[in-house]
């Protein structure tokens, strides 16, 4: 099932679960092949994401868990979407902000905006969302990508 955030498609063929990877670096190409090989993102979305994320560092620390919201520019977009993938073991990101802060994350959430102009907008949201008592864990404990996507794509419509 497919659940349009606004007009940002999140789909159980986004979701990728119990991602190996020891950097975030490799953790964000896993995720970043991912979109591409699903025709969301152009082939330059890979290495530009990974280079973004050296330089503006996306991990984020919450109360339930770690997590890193990697993305770049809209020129490396063919449709908005967003992509999950749960992490097997915990990957550091640095800290959005505090780069000299490491984040064990334990989620990704990658965003292939296309419209700029939203992104701040979702990211909010986002953020309301994660801050929810339970949410992270319950995503993480989600069994399935449908399950995930379902969930995931529900907590927008509240």
């Amino acid at each position: 099932m497919a659940n349009a955030l606004g007009d940002v498609y999140i789909a159980p063929e986004l979701i990728l679960m119990d991602i190996e990877a020891k950097t975030d670096q490799e953790a964000i190409e896993i995720l970043a092949k991912h979109l591409y090989g699903k025709g969301i993102v152009k082939e330059s979305y890979i290495e530009a994401v990974k280079e973004r994320e050296k330089v503006f560092s996306t991990g984020l620390n919450f109360d339930e868990m770690g997590i890193a919201i990697p993305h770049t520019d809209s020129v490396h977009v063919n449709k908005q979407a967003i992509a999950v993938g749960v992490l097997k073991k915990d990957v550091k990101f640095c800290h959005m902000g505090m780069p000299e802060e490491p984040v064990a994350c334990e989620m990704m959430f990658m965003m292939a905006i296309e419209k700029p102009e939203s992104q701040v907008d979702f990211l909010g949201r986002m953020m309301d969302i994660f801050q929810t008592e339970g949410f992270l864990t319950g995503l993480k404990s989600c069994k399935t990508p449908e399950e995930l996507a379902q969930k995931f794509g529900d907590s927008f419509k509240e």
